[in-house]
């Protein structure tokens, strides 16, 4: 039975002889795989799939399994309010109980006795409070299964394998020990694996500590080696060499640990370790996660604490007076309540003790927490839908702010469907060739060397990491695709079967995969220019995995010797061949083909391919055409690329002058081009092409919205300025004005040079950075942060993460986007679609407001339901509030719990791109926000009072000490149902939060996107459920509450009053909202208004803590010695 291998933890050579043996190939029979063409997907090889997956384990991490819900049930159970309130309501129904059992019924008066109900209440606060709790556990219940779904999307990610000799896209849980991985620059090595072709650069910093870059080099070097020196192994620098003379060289490392990051290389690795087993499965498996509040669920969590401690001082207060006055009563000398048996003062007392308490738990606004965490949590499953995988929570609401976007062009501003559609081979011109393939075949048939299109037709087969979709359906070919139809139907209806969800369905960045119509999977530009060889130079779908591996397929060609890839810093890639012994190679042993940014192979090389007139030298006149040539492409927005090769006549590679000195098999990527500098005479142009990527149909749309909402958008790309200008003018970057502002359009190098002064001198009217490194990119997004800007940038490239890290959000690509940027970025663009961007900030901006309304919304309630309840039980002559516990905790569940599910689930408002980015530092509660808390509260508290002190007189004709207990019971629970309808017409005001910020003419204001309370009302099915369940519930109460909810019979009347009363929170809404602002801070003069924001915010207290902290720090310095 297999068994996992251990020698990646630590590395090491000797455990791998010891393990496995002394090659590469008995690590290949040990996992039953090959070398070239991987493992074996057929039922009949020797460890097909499953079983190999059973054998050596998945590529997944054992999920942290969610909190269950009776778990969530103890945590808010826990809350110290709850737990006092629950301990009183039992001493109260204890009491009740004993009352009933040992003490005589009261009677009528009419001598019947009256039944004793006292123990209803303490029951009925027991029952609100499981209410409570049970509702609070299911909402953070939904939020954990919501996390936790997000976050299973925002692990996976795809890689390249081969399998059955064929290279395809899976998912990295699809993995399994054996595969033969193809890694590249940017990828995160997705399990143990040792190298075995190729070489990269690797950054193990996050798992080992190590910050220096780590070169790898293939298996059978550090073997050698190991064997050469004595066993010495990874890391090991004490052995001496073979003449017993000090050595200072160091054994190759293979060992690709899991987690780690390619910095830049190819490789080809077979996989040792996969999951739990791997180095990083294991690391993973020892932490426990923990999750990290956002800044705004700090700055709430600040507001709740506030707020609470008023809130107790309060309840403090209104507990002292009470009992003052209860002690008063049970005074021998003539308190009312002194002849009461011992059973029905505790009673009093405790009745005393849960108003206070239940103060606390109204006053305490625990569903601020709830309402950031549930909006957040809606926002980004609904973001997942528009495009945008959310890896970090505060970006949500982040973007909110943006001010600013730094896009790449590629793929976001254009569709990433690239087509060869203009070029020079040689002199033969073309136009248009997706037009006519035949016409063009027959022009570079009659006008192109052989010479010509071998180089041409060899740089763009080798010298490409694009390969092919292995179910596109070829309409020239369809046995490439016959083989592995049947056997994919099989295994969809397998899977349907067994309830599994297709592979492809399980991916989330699976746009690359199954059902793909394009041939080539990899680099748009290099899919751009197979597709070219395809259609006019006659490469067979099926061929390019082939010649590929058996290079010698190719005519003139024999192997392979070294890959350069592409980097952005450079801007090109190359790969050199060592060439056959056909009598066409004569004089010439190796051959490099270069391909890369036109302008700077072009400038590179001193010769040219002239069609079948040979190879002559570039002059002046030719460099001029050259230009002019690359110059035409650009500016009808053409990616302009050239194709370039030069031959060697030397015995060995690399020549002598080329040499790495830290790897003598290759040749310094340096020293074989440089545009400013050419090392070396005779890199021959032999193509320039124009590749079109025409732009997403509805860019210049989100373009012209950012900009309409204030955030401005700048175009950051790799072409050359005079592409990106015409770009930029299409999509709506740049106008017609500016197209010819040197400050509106730049190229990197020059705004790398610039000061710092210049450089914030010219950054508000800069809108294109062309030929641009990332380093620029880095330096653009801080100069823009040092201003104050609020930056949102994407990247794709690996050398993007620094930016990426820098920027506010960091947006990294989906589909073409590098697994370091995945992993450097806050948000993924699934579709790297620019749109998706505009979506992020709409829902940004709906999470800032949607949590504003809810605060705005709890601050009302909070301060009439405080007031209301401290003022009538101060007044009142039986030390009661006019709003019982029970009613209380109904109410705490509509303010809370409720009114969080109703505001903080809204989808944005349609005109919340017609706004201005509100800024960084934004207060939550604003002057418009204020005015309408203020506003609000006097009405509420106006019509409670009023009816607490006239409503006696007004429905029965008599002052309230009068009334029989019956109709008292009546007149508060009237205020009762008044208050609830109250806060449900508010709740529907406050739908509306800043539609009109900003507007000082109050004519202006009269609009109906600012008063129409109902506009959009159907977008949120939640709210509409919500305000349903609450007026459905609250008739219920009415009719049913009874004793619990001390409730009675309501006339038609007092049901009139109570809703009329609600309805009235709407008009005074509509005023409060024409009224501009400036009118309130008139009332409330800045030093005033300073004031109340210094003692409400308790800032007082903090700058206390500050001061004696800094005394300490200082008394600290002081005292420990030099």
């Amino acid at each position: 039975m297999p068994h996992n291998m251990n020698f990646h933890s630590p590395k090491s050579v000797g455990a791998f002889v010891e393990q496995v043996g002394g090659s590469a190939e008995a690590l290949a029979r040990r996992l039953s795989t090959d070398l070239a063409n991987g493992i074996a997907t057929d039922k009949d090889a020797e460890l097909p799939p499953l079983k190999r997956r059973d054998a050596y384990g998945s590529n997944r991490l054992p999920e942290r399994a969610p909190k269950s819900f009776w778990a969530l049930v103890r945590e808010a159970f826990q809350d110290r309010t709850m737990l006092l309130l629950t301990g009183a309501a039992v001493v109260s129904f204890t009491l009740g109980i004993y009352e009933v059992l040992t003490q005589p019924p009261e009677l009528d008066p009419e001598g019947n006795p009256i039944t004793q109900v006292d123990w209803i209440e303490g029951l009925a606060i027991m029952m609100a409070v499981l209410v409570v709790v049970l509702v609070s556990a299911a909402n953070d219940y939904q939020k954990e299964l919501q996390f936790q779904q997000l976050n299973r999307k925002r692990e996976d990610r795809q890689v390249v394998v081969v399998r059955d000799a064929a290279e395809s896209l899976i998912s990295i849980h699809n993995l399994l020990v054996g595969d033969l991985l193809k890694l590249q620059t940017g990828d995160v090595v997705p399990a143990d694996c040792v190298l075995v072709r190729g070489e990269c650069e690797t950054d193990e910093s996050a798992l080992t500590g190590e910050s220096n870059t780590i070169k790898k080099l293939p298996l059978a070097d550090a073997l050698e080696y190991h064997s050469a020196h004595g066993g010495r192994d990874i890391g090991d620098t004490s052995a001496s060499g073979a003449s017993g003379a000090a050595d200072d060289s160091r054994c190759p490392d293979c060992m690709l640990i899991s987690g780690s990051r390619v910095l830049s290389g190819l490789a080809s690795a077979i996989v040792t370790n996969v999951g739990v087993n791997s180095v990083h499965g294991k690391t993973m498996a020892s932490l426990k996660e923990d999750s990290e509040d956002t800044p705004l669920q700090m700055r709430l969590s600040q507001l709740t604490d506030n707020i609470s401690v008023y809130g107790c001082v309060a309840a403090i207060t209104l507990f002292v007076v009470l009992f003052a006055r209860y002690l008063s009563y049970i005074l021998p000398s003539g308190g009312k309540y002194h002849d009461l048996p011992p059973a029905e003062k505790g009673s009093k007392f405790m009745d005393i003790f849960i108003t206070a308490i239940t103060v606390i738990v109204v006053a305490v606004p625990e569903g601020l927490p709830l309402a950031v965490t549930l909006a957040l949590a809606f926002a980004t499953t609904r973001m997942t839908k528009d495009g945008n995988l959310v890896r970090v929570l505060r970006s949500c609401e982040t973007m909110g702010s943006a001010t600013a976007v730094c896009s790449d062009k590629t793929g976001t501003l254009t569709e990433n469907i690239m087509t060869v559609v203009r070029g020079t081979l040689g002199r033969a011109g073309f136009d248009d060739i997706g037009a006519d393939p035949s016409k063009s075949n027959l022009v570079f048939k009659k006008k192109c060397s052989d010479l010509l299109r071998t180089v041409i037709y060899d740089n763009i087969v080798l010298n490409s990491t694009a390969f092919e979709n292995k179910d596109y359906k070829d309409p020239n070919n369809y046995n490439s695709i016959d083989d592995s139809q049947p056997r994919r139907l099989i295994r969809r209806i397998t899977q349907t079967l067994q309830k599994k969800k297709p592979d492809d369905e399980e991916n989330l960045l699976a746009h690359a995969a199954e059902g793909r119509q394009e041939p080539y999977i990899g680099s748009k530009t290099e899919t751009a220019l197979l597709s070219l060889a395809r259609k006019s130079f006659g490469l067979k779908f099926g061929a390019l995995q082939s010649f590929r591996g058996h290079p010698e397929k190719l005519p003139t060609v024999e192997t392979i010797v070294q890959i350069i890839p592409f980097e952005s810093s450079r801007k090109w890639s190359a790969i050199v061949v060592k060439l056959n012994s056909n009598k066409e190679n004569e004089g010439k042993k190796f051959r490099l083909y270069v391909k890369g940014a036109a302008e700077i192979v072009a400038k590179a090389c001193t010769l040219k391919n002239v069609c079948n007139e040979g190879i002559s030298e570039i002059d002046q006149k030719s460099k001029d055409d050259i230009e002019e040539q690359i110059f035409s492409l650009a500016k009808d927005a053409l990616r302009a690329i050239s194709l370039a090769h030069m031959d060697f006549d030397v015995n060995e590679w690399p020549p002598k002058e080329l040499a790495d000195p830290e790897n003598s098999h290759e040749a310094l990527a340096v020293k074989l081009i440089d545009p400013k500098k050419p090392h070396l005479e005779g890199l021959t142009l032999d193509a320039i092409v124009g590749i079109q990527d025409p732009l997403r149909e509805n860019v210049k749309n989100s373009v012209a919205q950012c900009q309409k909402a204030g955030v401005t958008v700048r175009m950051v790309t790799g072409d050359n300025l005079l592409t990106a200008k015409a770009i930029a003018r299409n999509c709506g970057i740049l106008s017609s004005k500016s197209l010819n502002d040197s400050a509106c359009a730049m190229e990197g190098p020059a705004f790398r040079k610039l000061s710092d002064s210049e450089r914030k001198r010219i950054l508000p009217k800069l809108r294109v950075l062309a030929r641009s490194s990332p380093e620029d990119k880095k330096i653009l997004v801080r100069a823009l942060k040092e201003m104050g800007e609020v930056v949102a940038v994407t990247g794709d490239g690996t050398n993007d993460a620094p930016a990426l890290k820098l920027a506010d959000v960091g947006f990294s690509m989906g589909i073409t986007g590098t697994e370091v940027a995945r992993e450097a970025s806050d948000i993924i663009l699934m579709t790297d679609d620019f749109s998706a961007i505009v979506n992020a900030i709409k829902w940004g901006r709906c999470v800032a407001a949607s949590i504003k309304k809810f605060i705005q919304f709890q601050l009302i309630v909070n301060v009439t339901a405080v007031l209301l309840t401290f003022v009538t039980s101060v007044i009142s002559s039986d030390v009661k509030s006019v709003l019982t516990a029970v009613q209380l905790l109904w109410v705490n569940l509509i303010m809370d719990t409720l009114a969080a599910l109703a505001l903080a689930t809204d989808k944005p408002d349609p005109n919340i791109m017609d706004r201005k980015p509100k800024g960084r530092s934004t207060p939550l509660i604003t002057p418009s926000t204020w005015k309408m808390i203020i506003g609000q509260a006097i009405l509420q508290l106006s019509v409670t009072f009023t009816l607490y002190s006239h409503g006696a007189q007004y429905f029965f004709g008599k002052p309230k000490e009068d009334l029989p207990g019956h109709e008292h019971q009546q007149i508060n629970a009237m205020i009762f149902n008044t208050f609830v309808w109250l806060q449900w017409f508010t709740l529907l005001v406050s739908r509306k939060l800043d539609e009109a910020d900003g507007i000082k003419d109050w004519r202006k204001r009269l609009t109906a996107s600012n008063l129409n309370f109902f506009q959009d009302l159907f977008r949120n099915y939640y709210f509409i459920f919500i305000m349903s369940l609450i007026a459905v519930l609250q008739v219920l109460i009415m009719f049913f509450g009874g004793a619990p909810f001390s409730i009675a019979h309501q006339t038609k009347k007092m049901w009139l009053v109570s809703v009329s009363s609600g309805i009235l929170a709407i008009p005074v809404g509509a005023l409060i909202r024409i009224c501009p602002d400036e009118w309130a801070q008139a009332v409330f003069p800045a030093r005033l208004a300073k004031a109340i924001k210094y003692f409400a915010g308790l800032e007082f207290l903090r700058n206390t803590e500050s001061e004696s902290r800094s005394d300490s720090e200082e008394e600290e310095r002081l005292l420990t010695p030099a």
